[in-house]
């Protein structure tokens, strides 16, 4: 064999074995184009529930959709170790909210003691029982291990070794009427932080459940979610109001500024009723002929 032909017989060999056994694998990843396609199929901007503007989630057609459920299993795979600060955000909102649509569509019925199916739940919160609420069952899997919704949510409040970013309050959606809103795209790392930022300013432009301002008695109505979580609002801004300062509508901003020493604190009642009809079938389950859809 000639030289030359020698050497590209190694350089070929040397090709294939980097090629065969050289490349590390492929870390699994969750399904966000599927998720994608979830939301935007299944979650209406311009709706409205009890008198407040909301995002509507079909929850009947998001049952039925194999983008959802093919994003919810992509989620047990996930590597949850070794992530940047947004890619832990990303990751664990898109799960949360996710994983309480799941609840609804898992728990859609009211039950007696017997068991039998008597309509759907209005809320979430109607789903567990006496010993277990909603917030501490086994909610789905995230990188091979079972959360609940409420570990889920205090280690996005803890996330360490990263610090919290508060903005996480307006994105993890409970499923109910007066939580923020649900997005319709999946959370991506590499533009987490300016979706935070939206949802933040969203949430602050509805002014029946998020932030209402009477100029006359200088009252600021703000989510419930101001009051709960306060304590995370004034560890990152001072106080909950200079938190949301910059999110605020522009209107709203410059009066508060201006009044900020005088102005009085109130808070809506928080709807807890779910966020899109409850896809209850007693019809299937009990026999009984009334199907709630």
């Amino acid at each position: 064999m000639m030289p030359g032909a020698c050497i590209a017989l190694l350089f070929g060999i040397s090709i294939a074995l980097h090629g065969c056994g050289g490349d590390k694998p492929v870390p699994p990843t969750q399904d966000l184009d599927a998720w994608d396609r979830a939301l935007k199929a299944h979650v209406s901007l311009a709706g409205e529930l009890e008198g407040i503007p909301t995002h509507v989630v079909d929850y009947t057609a998001l049952s039925k959709d194999p983008d959802f459920h093919r994003f919810v299993k992509s989620l047990d795979a996930v590597p949850t170790h070794d992530l940047t600060k947004n890619e832990t955000y990303a990751l664990f909102m898109n799960a949360y909210n996710a994983f309480a649509m799941k609840m609804i569509i898992d728990h859609p019925c009211n039950r007696d003691s017997a068991g039998h199916c008597l309509g759907p739940i209005d809320s979430i919160k109607e789903i567990g029982t006496a010993n277990i609420t909603v917030w501490k069952m086994p909610a789905g899997r995230i990188g091979g291990r079972m959360y609940s919704l409420d570990e889920i949510e205090g280690y996005l409040r803890a996330p360490a070794p990263f610090d919290e970013d508060s903005r996480v309050h307006a994105c993890i959606v409970c499923a109910s009427i007066s939580c923020p809103n649900v997005r319709n795209e999946a959370f991506r790392a590499e533009k987490v932080d300016e979706q935070m930022a939206d949802q933040v300013r969203d949430m602050l432009s509805n002014t029946k459940k998020g932030l209402a301002l009477d100029r006359d008695s200088k009252t600021l109505t703000l989510s419930s979610i101001f009051k709960w979580f306060a304590a995370d609002f004034e560890k990152e801004g001072g106080s909950v109001v200079d938190f949301l300062l910059p999110f605020m509508p522009t209107a709203d901003q410059s009066f508060v500024t201006e009044h900020k020493d005088q102005l009085q604190l109130d808070y809506f009642g928080y709807d807890w009723n779910a966020n899109g009809k409850v896809p209850c079938n007693c019809s299937a389950q009990t026999g009984n002929a009334q199907i709630y859809a």
